[in-house]
């Protein structure tokens, strides 16, 4: 079970690896659900790399459209050390879990940069050199993929680390959230106005929210969802992220959508909050971003990344 060789560059893969992660969003997409929010209402937090840190954002959901729930997951190369077998000699097999065909079940993939360094150039195509006469060195990251199994579920080896416990917080309001969200409003100069019978929508041309009271929805969980998407929206005034929120066409729109959405689903997950009773999005938004996903296969990615720019942003680590 080794790795197959290809002749296509480092570019080419990546797209394929993009269209993989799209693929599977559509799916979910099609079938009318939010893959996001299926990810946090079932599975919550803790989702560990081999070395006990926790998979990005992105990874977390693909793992867990994949099938595979919180809990400890491990490369090949990790399973080799901690049970001193071989690949090359065969040993190592004897923990995976057998499919129906009687072959090691396959494992998730999951997706990462690395970072690649080569020498810059000047213009006129010689090695651009500091005061020192030193090679003056540049680097881009470059999207891999990589293979892990689950343990316990798809290979049997001794956890290395416990998953994590996540504390539930039913009281109304909920205090942290709260505290985030007025955090980032004095900081940045954000008018949140708490209206009877108002859609929540924000305002990029006054920098306001507009929310209704939070007893006006069946659950606080629900009502700091809202608030949070709002305020994630917020994050991309010209002043704060840029994300240019004054002329979008359909597809803008629908992607700014998704960027606020998986935003408000990050931090209210990182909180440890349930959001099983939260109502996902209309059919129509649904629709919009099955259509703007298809048009654009990098779309995904790319607003994982700006939704976790945004949260941190929120949470004051301005990036």
């Amino acid at each position: 079970m080794g790795y197959k060789k290809t002749n296509k560059t480092a570019t080419q893969v990546a797209d394929e690896i993009k269209e993989t992660i799209t693929n599977k969003f559509l799916e979910c997409l099609d079938k009318g659900k939010i893959p996001w929010r299926q990810t946090w209402n079932s599975s919550s937090s803790g989702f560990l790399k081999s070395d006990g840190k926790s998979y990005s954002f992105l990874n977390t959901l693909l793992l867990a459209l994949g099938g595979g729930t919180v809990g400890e997951y491990v490369t090949l190369k990790a399973i080799e050390e901690r049970t001193h077998t071989s690949v090359k000699d065969g040993t190592v097999w004897q923990f995976f879990e057998r499919g129906a065909d009687g072959k090691p079940v396959k494992g998730h993939r999951v997706y990462f940069y690395t970072r690649v360094e080569y020498k810059r150039k000047n213009a006129d195509g010689t090695l651009m050199l500091d005061s020192d006469g030193n090679t003056v060195k540049g680097y881009y990251p470059l999207l891999k993929a990589s293979t892990v199994w689950q343990v316990g579920a798809q290979v049997h080896i001794p956890l290395k680390f416990e998953k994590k416990d996540v504390v539930k917080h039913n009281n109304n309001p909920i205090y942290n959230v709260e505290k985030i969200v007025m955090e980032y409003q004095a900081r940045e100069g954000l008018k949140i106005n708490f209206l009877d019978n108002v859609t929540p929508a924000y305002n990029p041309t006054a920098d306001a929210v507009h929310i209704p009271h939070i007893e006006e929805y069946e659950t606080s969980e629900a009502y700091y969802a809202d608030l949070l998407h709002e305020v994630a929206h917020s994050s991309g005034h010209e002043k704060r992220l840029k994300r240019d929120l004054a002329k979008m066409d359909r597809k803008s729109y629908s992607y700014e959508e998704l960027i606020a959405e998986i935003c408000s689903c990050c931090i209210m997950h990182d909180q440890g909050i349930n959001t099983d009773e939260y109502d996902t999005l209309s059919e129509a938004y649904v629709q919009g971003w099955a259509k703007s996903l298809r048009s654009d296969k990098t779309i995904v990615e790319k607003a994982c990344r700006a939704a976790i720019k945004a949260a941190e942003y929120i949470y004051g680590n301005k990036v």
